[in-house]
């Protein structure tokens, strides 16, 4: 029960990030049962794709976006 509220709670999170930042936020479905977040930044020559993720039992809540890198 703990999990469950905590994961809610970085959902709550996440979402206030992806507002802030003007992100992509990707709601979805899950073919099966899992409990978790995600953390990822990739790096290229010109940007960096920064994702955030989070599964709450069959929802995923996923925050997308992008910083350009100047120079």
């Amino acid at each position: 029960m703990i999990i469950a509220l905590i994961l809610i709670l970085v959902a709550f999170i996440f979402i206030i990030i992806a507002h802030i930042k003007k992100a992509e936020i990707i709601i979805s479905p899950i073919v099966g049962f899992v409990v978790g977040s995600l953390y990822n930044r990739d790096l290229y020559e010109d940007e960096e794709e920064i994702t955030l993720q989070c599964l709450l039992g069959v929802i995923s809540i996923t925050v997308i976006w992008i910083n350009q890198h100047n120079g």
